[in-house]
């Protein structure tokens, strides 16, 4: 794929991703039923948080790159600044911790009474917003700590002579890269970083997996006398968990990836500059779309719409209550 190319699929990539984030906001706001309770509150902080997200990443376009020992990665759009870089990559971990907040609460949900309600207050939504901007300080200071160093000229001339497009100089202000072994030894200091990016994902996932664990224990339990309120929520958990695996196969798993290869000697290999982009502008599709095709207060919403645009009525469907 031609960078120009790539670049026109990225820009119809995003505003796909706009529109569909448009329209789950919407039948969020104007077609969940009162019974979906405070859930609605976390779907719209994960969508405005994928908003942002695509939004850095058409204003950025980040480029990410590995040859033999080295990582690099910089902005090739609008904006080449290697600290709104950082930024972005610290936008891209928010979305694991907002996801383990969805589990926990889902969890925590489930495991009261069917008609029992635990609200998430403004105060509550303050707490979110703090534990979030902390994430993102955090992740993007650790990721400015990758920045460009002046002994990694020599290297920046060996592996990048063959790309277009890719910065001549200014290397300081645009360039995030480290190199993972030096002289056939272990770079210490780069890898200690990655390690504690890798443990901050660890904690949400932690979190995830018990949260899994209780919510299937509690759909299995026969004890709850409401098939449907059953079978709601285990329509709901199916919804979440693939909302889970956007995130795990668009952003972590090659960007984990990315991050390990050049610790590896003679590892051999070396993905197409915007192969790392091109998963990142996939993940704000994702999910506005499994919220709208999964969760069925928002299918049916929109069928509805639809079927009004062709002058046909609305479906009929029964109430189904869920917290």
């Amino acid at each position: 794929m031609t960078v120009t190319a790539y670049r026109t699929a990225e820009h119809i990539l995003f505003g796909i991703a706009m529109c569909l984030i448009f329209l789950a906001l919407t039948l969020i706001f104007t077609k969940s039923r009162k019974e979906i309770g405070q859930y609605r509150k976390l779907l719209v902080i994960f969508l405005i948080s994928g908003h942002f997200f695509a939004l850095l990443h058409v204003i950025l376009s980040p480029t990410a790159i590995i040859r033999d020992n080295a990582f690099i990665t910089y902005g090739s759009g609008w904006i080449g600044d290697m600290r709104f870089i950082a930024l972005y990559y610290g936008v891209v971990s928010m979305s694991f911790i907002i996801l383990a907040m969805q589990f926990l609460y889902r969890a925590v949900v489930l495991s009261k009474k069917p008609t029992f309600n635990v609200e998430i207050t403004s105060r509550n939504i303050l707490e979110i917003i703090a534990i979030l901007i902390l994430k993102l300080v955090v992740w993007t200071i650790l990721c400015i700590m990758l920045r460009y160093r002046q002994e990694y000229a020599v290297t920046i001339a060996r592996v990048t002579f063959d790309l277009p497009n890719f910065p001549t100089s200014n290397h300081d202000d645009f360039l995030l890269m480290f190199l993972g072994t030096v002289d056939n030894k272990l770079n210490v200091v780069p890898f200690l970083i990655i390690l504690s990016m890798l443990l901050l994902c660890g904690v949400s996932l932690s979190i995830i997996i018990w949260s899994s664990v209780r919510i299937v224990r509690v759909l299995n339990n026969e004890e709850h006398l409401s098939s449907s309120w059953r079978k709601y929520n285990r329509q709901l958990f199916v919804a979440l968990c693939l909302q889970f695996l956007g995130p795990l196969i668009l952003l972590y798993i090659p960007c984990i990836s990315y991050l390990l290869l050049p610790f590896v000697p003679g590892h051999g290999i070396s993905p197409p500059p915007w192969l790392l982009s091109f998963f990142y502008s996939i993940y704000p599709i994702v999910d506005p779309l499994v919220m709208i095709v999964f969760i069925r207060d928002y299918r049916r919403g929109l069928l509805n719409l639809l079927r009004r645009a062709v002058f046909l009525g609305p479906l009929n469907g029964s109430v189904v209550v869920i917290s």
